[in-house]
């Protein structure tokens, strides 16, 4: 049975049921996930967040895919492609790191502390793991990027504009998917937190081309990132399209690089998202 809408202050509402009447004139908040190990119902603490922003429930639907990413398989030797990747991507990680440790937006009573973070050795690796897993195994590839499509169909069979919102990795299974199939949606507003592509775009898993992501299918792009965020970008520069403005934005999520990754839990985050689906 596919996914459908649940009402966020429903208790017990099974995930595949219909609880709530969605009317034509409704936003649909989607959902997706960051690299790493969450629950099925890791979307519930961000639902509720934005609802009492809101003051209201209202439509969503989550996606999930940690299980595919962090599903044991058998894999055969890497090869001289993939740990080309693999150092690359951490190599930029490394960098990254680095300068999040020296941001400017770090108060001068806080700088010397958090210059001298040790760089999570075991982090770069996981995320690097599971990044390289999605682009060199079909297979992962495509079942996660399905596991969106699904749920951007069931938001478009209920007429509904689609407010998009993505952590970290998801970014890059949305850009992905959007890129070939903006055009059979309606999304008023994307939000890319956290987000790792213009590392991928710096280490050539990416051009320019921003594919079917126009101002028709996906009508604002807000790419959201903190300067101590040791994963995020500005994402302008790396897709400077002509007709198509990516408006890059900062928010002061943390201080410490591993802990300014966490948008979901971002009160000027959250009051976008918000913002959006009054919008």
């Amino acid at each position: 049975m596919a996914k459908r809408i649940v009402r966020s202050k429903q208790k017990r509402a099974p995930r595949k049921k219909i609880t709530r009447a969605v009317t034509a004139s409704q936003k649909v908040l989607v959902m997706v996930h960051g690299a790493g190990t969450f629950p099925e119902d890791w979307y519930k603490p961000l639902v509720a967040a934005v609802e009492k922003e809101l003051g209201h429930s209202f439509a969503y639907l989550p996606v999930y895919y940690a299980d595919v990413t962090n599903r044991q398989r058998a894999r055969a030797l890497e090869t001289p492609e993939q740990s080309q990747f693999k150092a690359d991507f951490q190599n930029e990680l490394r960098k990254s790191f680095d300068a999040a440790r020296n941001s400017p937006t770090i108060p001068a009573d806080r700088a010397v502390s958090i210059a001298g973070l040790p760089a999570p050795l075991e982090r770069f690796g996981g995320i690097t793991k599971e990044i390289a897993a999605y682009f060199f195994d079909a297979g992962v590839r495509a079942e996660i990027q399905a596991r969106l499509t699904t749920v951007l169909d069931q938001a478009k069979q209920k007429s509904q504009d689609i407010v998009l919102v993505c952590l970290s990795f998801g970014a890059v299974m949305c850009f992905d998917v959007l890129k070939q199939s903006a055009h059979r949606y309606k999304i008023p507003f994307w939000f890319t937190t956290g987000a790792p592509i213009a590392k991928l775009r710096r280490i050539g898993m990416y051009d320019d081309n921003l594919g079917a992501i126009t101002p028709q299918n996906v009508a604002r792009w807000h790419n959201v990132y903190d300067t101590t965020d040791w994963i995020a970008d500005p994402l302008g520069p790396s897709f400077p399209q002509p007709g198509y403005r990516l408006h890059d934005i900062f928010v002061n999520v943390a201080f410490d690089p591993i802990a300014s990754h966490d948008y979901f839990t971002n009160r000027e985050t959250i009051q976008m998202f918000a913002d959006a689906l009054r919008a």
